[in-house]
């Protein structure tokens, strides 16, 4: 727990293979260790690797084809490829798959009874459509802990909000030990826990029981976030 703080960088560092102050940051963690920067990948490889991150799919044998033939210098036959796949509906499938992880996205409970989600969909198309879209991090995280909360202009973007928190409602829980307070608190103990790990990535759900030994979580702090 110690404030952020952006880094100095040596300008020099890395000499002409750093385009930018990212590689020379990487490129001074590598001295550092003893290890040169490995060469530039060739055009075929780049592509490939570029389709896999963005898509989760090999390159098509036209896009290979078309980058190849490509006459621009390669950074920027390169930028006009990673566009492209950016713009593909299969980049938010494929990147909102690491964020339902986080989300602890199923279609069913879970547990002891294994009933289904029947609109769990709705939410994953929702997390799939906010990639696609480019929706502004902090929108996509106020979304999904109080959409339901938010203001909005049309009784369209009023649902897409509430499909948003989702989030909350998705989880692992005993069905059958019965309704009443002990299942609210589970129920409200598990979105504690989701929202800290996927927001903070800290968990605060053992401060339900007793205050942190080792990070500033206490007890008072995790019962004013159930209320």
């Amino acid at each position: 727990f110690t404030p952020l703080l952006r880094p100095a960088v040596d300008a020099m560092a890395s000499g002409d293979w750093a385009r930018d102050d990212l590689d020379r940051f990487i490129g001074a963690g590598l001295a550092e260790a003893g290890l040169r920067p490995n060469g530039d990948a060739d055009r075929a490889t780049l592509l490939r690797r570029a389709a896999y991150d963005l898509t989760g799919l090999p390159p098509t044998p036209a896009e290979v084809e078309e980058f190849l033939r490509d006459p621009a210098p390669t950074p920027t036959a390169f930028a006009k490829v990673v566009d492209g796949y950016l713009a593909s509906p299969r980049f938010g499938e494929r990147w909102a798959r690491h964020w339902l992880d986080v989300a602890r996205y199923a279609d069913s409970v879970g547990r002891t009874w294994n009933a289904p989600f029947p609109y769990a969909w709705k939410y994953r198309d929702w997390v799939i459509a906010s990639f696609n879209s480019d929706k502004p991090y902090d929108r996509f995280i106020a979304e999904q802990i109080a959409g339901d909360l938010l203001p909005a202009s049309t009784v369209a973007q009023r649902r897409d909000q509430i499909i948003g928190t989702g989030f909350l409602a998705l989880g692992s829980l005993t069905l059958n030990s019965g309704g009443g307070e002990p299942f609210s608190l589970d129920q409200i103990d598990d979105q504690i826990d989701v929202t800290t790990r996927g927001f903070l990535a800290l968990s605060v759900a053992c401060a339900r029981c007793h205050d942190h030994l080792y990070d500033p979580i206490a007890q008072l702090d995790y019962y004013a976030l159930a209320g």
